[in-house]
């Protein structure tokens, strides 16, 4: 037996107060219950010794119970010395199970590959959001739309733009073939209107305000007559304008962040849609495409007279902004190039005689280029009314001098009474 003074100094040599037995068999299955029932065939049940009261001692200790005996047989009584059955892994179990088991590099090089390109491929609704993209604007429900365009269908990232622009100018077909409608009506009043304008700028030259009055309202019921308006031409580009904005900036933004699918998602030679092409064909493409929409007059298939000038000015300006834009992310090219097949489409089908017919768009009474032979552009209008201005300036000039002249006459009669 432990004696009193004995056991303060066992306990003040210890490292911690002695564990019995029970409480370390109770803490050892808790601890190995987990990986047994996952790695059975890893442990084995043995018999192995207990662990003495030595073993949880300080060197001192240890020194104490070597040099008291009935201290040391006291320690290590039947009780502690007693054999117990606990659940624990051994060494050469765990090792040669481990080297039965081993896997193959190559094995895991192949599944993290594989786990890769399903984390890249399946894109779900809200991950743009998640990224920091969708924002209640525009551009966010472009990205919205384009995202759900890319998780219902599957296809590639440049298949879901090139859908997307293919439906957003299906649902401007309504739009744009009443506006057909107005210039085919326009196109047709344009001689009856011509020469109206030329009386009403008569009447402007010799400030005849009856007859200006006159005139326009005689424009303004050939405008009711006819069920067409010049001011309802400009829907398009009102409406056209905010679309394309919000489409570049949409991809572009897409683009810089990047979206991870981005960067596989084109095809051919423009694989990552998040650079610009490396060969310029995709810029080169859609210039073409834009020069062809302006040879062909304009989008609603019918050429106006007024735009020769501007015909003009767009020509330099797309021929100029080629080497500006071809640093552009392919994505906003898909979009561009998808765009401008569209409208050349349009075109085509705007000017077959059955589709007018069908569409309710009266025939043009004389070809789009004959009336724009024989009508006055942006430059003869210029420079009528410069020579309006010069005639009017010589007819002030001269009845100045005219009334000089009669003042004159008026003095020298005075003072000749």
């Amino acid at each position: 037996m432990l004696t009193r003074s004995h056991r303060a100094i066992l306990q003040q040599a210890c490292r911690r107060p002695v564990i019995p037995v029970r409480q370390m068999h109770r803490f050892a299955a808790l601890t190995l219950r987990a990986p047994t029932s996952v790695h059975g065939s890893l442990l084995r049940v043995t018999r192995v010794q207990a662990p003495t009261a030595s073993a949880f001692l300080l060197p001192q200790g240890r020194r104490f119970l070597s040099e008291n005996s009935n201290v040391n047989a006291s320690a290590n009584g039947e009780a502690l010395s007693s054999e117990k059955v606990i659940a624990t892994p051994t060494t050469d179990s765990v090792e040669s199970a481990a080297s039965s088991t081993a896997i193959d590099p190559q094995a895991l090089d192949a599944l993290q590959t594989n786990a890769e390109g399903i984390t890249q491929t399946a894109m779900q609704i809200g991950d743009l959001k998640a990224m920091g993209l969708v924002h209640n604007t525009p551009v966010g429900a472009l990205q919205a739309f384009l995202e759900a365009i890319h998780v219902w269908t599957g296809v590639p990232w440049w298949g879901s733009i090139a859908i997307a622009t293919i439906i957003i100018r299906t649902a401007l077909l309504p739009l744009m073939i009443s506006i057909q409608r107005n210039n085919a009506r326009l196109m047709n009043i344009n001689p009856e209107m011509q020469r109206i304008m030329k009386n009403l700028n008569t009447a402007k030259q010799e400030n005849d305000l009856p007859a200006m009055q006159k005139y326009t309202g005689e424009i303004q019921q050939l405008f009711r007559d006819n069920k067409c308006n010049p001011t309802k031409s400009l829907l398009l580009p009102i409406v056209q304008a905010p679309v394309m904005i919000s489409f570049f900036m949409a991809l572009r933004s897409m683009s810089a962040l990047p979206v991870p699918q981005f960067q596989n998602g084109g095809l051919l030679w423009f694989t990552d849609l998040t650079v610009q092409d490396p060969y310029y064909i995709l810029p080169v493409v859609s210039c073409a495409g834009v020069m062809a929409i302006l040879e062909a007059g304009t989008e609603t298939g019918a050429a106006n007279p007024q735009t020769r000038t501007m015909k003009n000015f767009f020509r330099g300006l797309t021929l100029l902004m080629l080497p500006f834009t071809a640093w552009m992310p392919s994505s906003v090219f898909v979009y561009w190039t998808v765009s401008n097949a569209f409208s050349i489409g349009q075109i085509i089908g705007l000017r077959n005689p059955t589709m007018r017919r069908l569409l309710n768009i009266p025939p043009l009474a004389k070809p789009a280029g004959e009336l724009q032979k024989n009508t006055p552009g942006f430059m003869d209008k210029w420079k009528e009314s410069v020579a309006a201005q010069q005639k009017q300036e010589r007819e002030r000039i001269l009845k100045e001098r005219q009334q000089a002249v009669a003042m004159a006459k008026r003095a020298s009669k005075r003072r000749s009474h």
